[in-house]
């Protein structure tokens, strides 16, 4: 490969180490001045691993939009990171996998979600956000990445699973955040990144499968056993299938929603009257609401296609084979789409906010996105309106240049009274 490669690397660890406002002053650079650059290969995950591959990255909403909706030559099924896991995406599930198997996965999961499950899903997310804030409210302080954000995904997809058992609950959870951190220094003694992601994986993988096959011997309420159940034309998934889906839900969907609400609760502290703005209404704006917070904070900053031949993009040639890495973080905030795109505004009507933290759109758009802003919207509700003078204070953010984490957030708030 002979491109050019652009001055503003997005490959060292040590960009992503800095400021996230470092960030968005690059991609809006990109933006304006290489909107398809080319990257030298990021650095290595394991000592004994070869990642000297670079890649393209994609930075404005309309060609990451381009490039969604054309599967035909940007497929998923060569990994979907920045970074290269050898053997290990396929843990992933069928986001690492490309029409028609895909399309196959996405159909029978579809089946899944009748109105009579997305009921009780929903009432159970109520019901479990509603527990939480129970324990919470009345201590008046903490971390509320521990009390809240983790907690309340955790125990709800945890409750997919079927797991009741508090021990293994906390195992799950504590796997599925370090699933998305294999290059934060909090992992580190586990070993290399490449490491890291695979223990978690690994382990999850185990757990999600003993469960797929009771469910199989035995279906209870619950969405593993719905998925377990579903067929569509016919065709089931395997219990082997159903396994790695979970275990991808555990950590990818997980972990997605867990950080999102952080961001949340981050932004609103910084735009108190824009939170005002939202409970004057909130049956009506909340909706809005959640799609500002997520446009301004997508939960993945990045997912990446490989190209599968020859393509003409922002005045660029991809070749077969070239890695094609969509940077979700920048096509948010690309000013020819958004109007003060630095600014949160949650009067962005939907049709005036195509944000793209759930993807650009095409056959991998995020299959979850209702049940993510359904969880957003349950704990917003419960957190406001009980959580009295909230304040919050900074974000210690995951070092990562794939998850828009965030490890530990303090907050203070008027103790509810018991």
């Amino acid at each position: 490969m002979t491109t050019e490669t652009v001055d503003h690397n997005l490959s060292p660890l040590e960009f992503w180490a800095k400021p996230r406002q470092v960030h968005h002053e690059t991609f809006k650079w990109l933006r304006e001045n290489k909107p398809v650059s080319w990257h030298g290969p990021p650095e290595a995950l394991d000592p004994n691993l070869d990642n000297a591959q670079g890649y393209w990255s994609v930075v404005k909403h309309a060609d990451i939009r381009e490039v969604s909706r054309n599967p035909q030559v940007f497929s998923s099924a060569e990994g979907v990171f920045l970074d290269d896991f050898p053997q290990l995406e396929t843990m992933l599930s069928f986001i690492v996998t490309d029409a028609p198997r895909h399309t196959s996965f996405r159909n029978i999961i579809s089946v899944a979600f009748t109105p009579k499950h997305i009921k009780k899903v929903e009432e159970d997310t109520r019901r479990t956000v509603r527990e939480i804030i129970d324990h919470a409210a009345p201590l008046g302080e903490g971390d509320l990445c521990e009390l809240i954000t983790k907690e309340v995904p955790g125990r709800i997809f945890a409750s997919f699973f079927g797991i009741a058992d508090r021990d293994e609950r906390q195992y799950v959870m504590d796997l599925s955040e370090q699933m998305g951190a294999w290059s934060d220094p909090e992992y580190k003694h586990i070993g290399s990144p490449l490491q890291v992601f695979a223990d978690a994986t690994s382990r999850l993988g185990e757990v999600a499968l003993r469960h797929a096959k009771e469910r199989q011997k035995k279906p209870t309420e619950d969405l593993m056993s719905w998925v377990s159940q579903a067929q569509y034309e016919g065709e089931k998934m395997t219990v082997e299938e159903v396994g790695v889906f979970f275990a991808l839900l555990a950590g990818a969907a997980n972990d997605t929603t867990r950080h999102s609400m952080a961001h949340v609760l981050a932004l609103f502290d910084q735009h108190p009257d824009q939170l005002a703005y939202v409970f004057e209404d909130f049956d009506n704006r909340a909706d809005d609401a959640v799609n500002e917070c997520l446009r301004m904070e997508p939960p993945l900053m990045h997912f990446r296609r490989t190209a599968v031949s020859d393509y003409e993009l922002g005045g660029e040639t991809i070749k077969a084979g070239d890695k094609v890495v969509l940077w979700y973080i920048s096509g948010n905030r690309d000013g020819e789409v958004f109007e003060n795109p630095d600014t949160l505004d949650v009067t962005r009507a939907a049709k005036s906010n195509p944000h793209q933290a759930f993807g650009g759109g095409g056959p991998h758009y995020c299959l979850g996105n209702m049940l993510g802003k359904q969880m957003l919207k349950a704990e917003m509700w419960e957190i406001y309106t009980r959580m009295k003078d909230l304040k919050v204070g900074e974000r210690t953010i995951m070092l990562s240049n794939f998850m828009n984490g965030v490890m530990k957030m303090p907050g203070t708030w008027t103790p509810e009274k018991r």
